[in-house]
């Protein structure tokens, strides 16, 4: 085994071993060997501190902010207690007034009856119907008849009582 290995080994836990090299030479190199394994002891020590006080930080800081947001949840549900609670004293007051006011019958509004837009869409509507009213409005073909002085022709002469009927009276006769 070198001696600079030997140096290294023994200063990570061998004292004995140290002693007797150290005797033996008393070079720069092993003096910088054994306090640099010290400084890198107490490195470690301090990490090792550093990190437990981090853990121990953060271990408070989620404490805490458990604690905060319990309080502020216990604050939130009784503020909307009281909300709430307001609410439903002022909805029975709101709702008898509704009820007064309103009248047991609604009407639906629209234009009012009689308006000229009233009569003028009547109008239109009627003069459409008239002009061109749809297969269901109109009149049935009459039967034919017969006339006399054609007895091989089967062409039917419209009677004088279906073309003087107005549309209504003629949906009433079918």
């Amino acid at each position: 085994m070198s001696t600079l290995t030997h140096s290294v080994e023994s200063s990570f836990g061998d004292d004995t071993a140290d002693h007797v090299f150290l005797s033996q030479s008393d070079g720069p190199i092993t003096e910088w060997t054994r306090e640099n394994a010290i400084r890198l002891e107490e490195k470690e020590k301090k990490e090792r501190e550093m990190s437990s006080q981090t853990i121990d930080q953060a271990h408070e800081y989620k404490d805490e902010f458990y604690r905060k947001r319990v309080v502020t949840c216990h604050s939130n549900k009784l503020t909307s207690r009281e909300r709430e609670l307001a609410i439903a004293e002022l909805l029975p007051n709101e709702v008898n007034k509704d009820q007064e006011k309103k009248p047991s019958i609604v009407v639906i509004q629209g234009p009012k009856p009689g308006t000229p837009t009233d009569l003028s869409r009547m109008l239109q509507l009627l003069l459409k119907l008239k002009h061109n009213a749809p297969n269901h409005l109109n009149p049935a073909p009459a039967a034919p008849a017969l006339s006399k002085d054609a007895k091989t022709s089967y062409v039917a002469a419209p009677s004088q009582a279906a073309v003087d009927a107005t549309p209504t009276e003629v949906v009433a006769a079918a």
